[in-house]
């Protein structure tokens, strides 16, 4: 019986310490370069959006340290048509048992696209640093408060924050809050692995301090006034 799955081509590349492609199956090949074999030897960073080019850097460098032995994330991709396809992108460093015709192949990368194989949308422009404000309602959103949370806390109304949020999901093409957040963190503009959450300084405008943002525990329950 074939896998539920099995008309979803996943792209599989094998990476050097330099981060050049060693190798490439068919699919990837297909879809980032229409068939051709000249991807051999091309940077693999070079496949991504500019903005999600340094995440994976980020990664990679983490990786080849050993900090980390994989790693996976939601990642834009350029296809062959310079068109951006969402894809789930899976690295692992490979174990020193596994033989390889290449020894410098120190990575194997499974990219999986999460839009129907061959559905694009449009190129996204690389992210626009964020106002102050703007900066705080995405690390609020991404730590999980509401609405009214994050408009007490900010010191705005209920409108003001929701203004805010709908510019960032026009700007991000995101369709929820959660695909906004999820967004964000692709493009690298939140970031990755620290809480609270952070919006990185180079897409930030802000001055002023980070106001704190509860942990988890309190992120829970929101208090309710004594009865």
């Amino acid at each position: 019986m074939p896998p539920e799955h099995a008309d979803v081509p996943v792209g599989v590349v094998h990476v050097d310490s330099r981060l050049r492609v060693v190798a490439a199956n068919e699919p990837f090949c297909d879809l980032f370069l229409h068939g051709s074999p000249e991807t051999v030897g091309r940077p693999f960073p070079l496949y991504f959006h500019e903005a999600a080019q340094p995440y994976l850097r980020e990664h990679f460098a983490q990786l080849l340290a050993g900090s980390q032995p994989q790693f996976s994330a939601p990642l834009p991709m350029v296809d062959a048509k310079g068109e951006v396809v969402d894809c789930l992108v899976s690295c692992v460093a490979m174990s020193m048992t596994v033989h390889l015709s290449c020894t410098e192949c120190i990575a194997l990368a499974t990219i999986r696209p999460d839009t129907p194989y061959g559905s694009t949308m449009p190129l996204l422009p690389a992210p626009p640093a964020l106002a102050e404000v703007p900066s705080h309602v995405l690390e609020g959103l991404a730590a999980g408060l509401s609405t009214q949370q994050l408009a007490s806390r900010l010191g705005l109304s209920s409108h003001g924050v929701e203004y805010h949020v709908s510019s960032m999901l026009r700007k991000l093409k995101a369709p929820n809050r959660s695909a906004l957040v999820a967004r964000a963190y692709a493009l690298g503009i939140l970031v990755p692995n620290c809480w609270p959450p952070r919006v990185r300084p180079q897409y930030s405008t802000r001055t002023s301090p980070v106001p704190d943002l509860p942990g988890p525990a309190l992120l829970a329950a929101a208090p309710t006034d004594p009865a």
